[in-house]
């Protein structure tokens, strides 16, 4: 479990947003915060509007009501590039890596918007020192957990303030879970800001200062992670027996 730091102002607050799609309500009244170089988790079954909320945070759908505030300021009504360049990054779920592309060329289109803060390619090769040996492969080369090591680094060499990370654990082995939890704990310690959208609620809340359950596009509960991670019922219903 993560050490909790002292309560700052947020750097990413979501109020009271709704997400539709056509007559489909997939997300209401979500509200949530974030803190300077805090980690969020927010999980929930497959359905409860996790990834939505990600999407509305993100840009990739305009909220039917509510504000997404990033820094202070209303971001509601920002394209997704815009909130790149204001130092807010997806790594969406699946990954959405270009395949025809090489690492390295991967990693300088993550660099793209943000290109005065981008972290040299060195710097994320030091992090991910498997992407260093595989820079000049196609992307689609790589075996599915360097894929997704892949889309973390080119969100990372932005360097964001807020990174969202959709699923990063999604169809990979027990080891290389590990492996990316490790990363996601390199990221938090940095400095970064994390919002953890992962189905593995026990690893997501365990990594995670503050946690929020997601049913049928709602909160359902939120509270301090390590409190969700003995309550009776986030038990029985997401986290089962070790």
């Amino acid at each position: 479990m993560s050490e909790s730091k002292p309560a700052t102002d947020p750097i990413l607050s979501v109020e009271n947003v709704d997400v539709s799609y056509g007559r489909v309500n997939a997300v209401r009244g979500v509200s949530f915060s974030v803190p300077e170089g805090g980690l969020v988790a927010l999980v929930g079954a497959n359905g409860a509007g996790k990834s939505s909320v990600l999407a509305a945070v993100s840009g990739l759908v305009r909220p039917a009501a509510g504000k997404v505030i990033l820094g202070g300021r209303d971001i509601t009504r920002w394209p997704a590039h815009r909130r790149v360049g204001a130092g807010l990054v997806l790594v969406p779920e699946g990954r959405q890596i270009l395949g025809t592309l090489t690492v390295a060329e991967n990693l300088r289109l993550g660099a793209h918007r943000r290109r005065r803060h981008a972290a040299p390619e060195s710097e994320m090769y030091e992090l991910f020192p498997v992407l260093a040996e595989r820079r000049a492969l196609p992307a689609s080369a790589l075996s599915g957990g360097e894929q997704q090591m892949l889309a973390i680094a080119r969100a990372m060499i932005a360097r964001p303030k807020v990174v969202l990370l959709d699923e990063p654990s999604m169809g990979l082995a027990p080891k290389m879970v590990d492996e990316i939890f490790t990363v996601i704990e390199k990221i938090r310690a940095s400095g970064v800001t994390v919002v953890l959208v992962e189905q593995n609620a026990r690893r997501a809340l365990s990594a995670a200062d503050t946690g929020h359950v997601l049913e049928t596009g709602e909160i359902a509960r939120s509270g301090p992670a390590s409190e969700l991670l003995k309550d009776p019922k986030v038990v029985q219903a997401y986290l089962g027996v070790e």
